[in-house]
């Protein structure tokens, strides 16, 4: 099984591409499905047409969260950064990614 956490600015669609990659929904909590905002960490994986499943760690995108967002990302041996086309590259993004060069990912 290959496993990849997300990563990339609140808001830029991470749960939504876990989603449409798995046919699964990351966010485990009803609050976090009506706020449209990750809170915990998400689960999701395929198996569809390929050699050996992927999963997938949703992590958290806001800077509420972060604790849980470096839970998520620390064990994760890839990423799948995330930024949004119609919002583009952000200051956010930016820690985002110092925060996944910093765990070495």
């Amino acid at each position: 099984m290959h496993v990849f956490a997300t990563a990339g600015h609140v808001d830029h669609g991470k749960s939504t591409l876990v989603r449409a990659l798995t046919g699964m929904e990351p966010d485990r909590w009803e609050q976090e499905r009506r706020r449209g905002l990750t809170i915990d960490l998400g689960y999701a994986w395929t198996t569809a047409d390929l050699d050996a499943a992927i999963a997938f760690v949703d992590v958290p995108g806001h800077e509420r969260f972060i604790g849980n967002m470096l839970a998520g990302l620390g064990p994760a041996p890839a990423v799948m950064f995330v930024v949004a086309a119609d919002a583009g590259w952000q200051a956010q993004s930016a820690e985002h990614l110092a925060a996944v060069d910093a765990l070495g990912l």
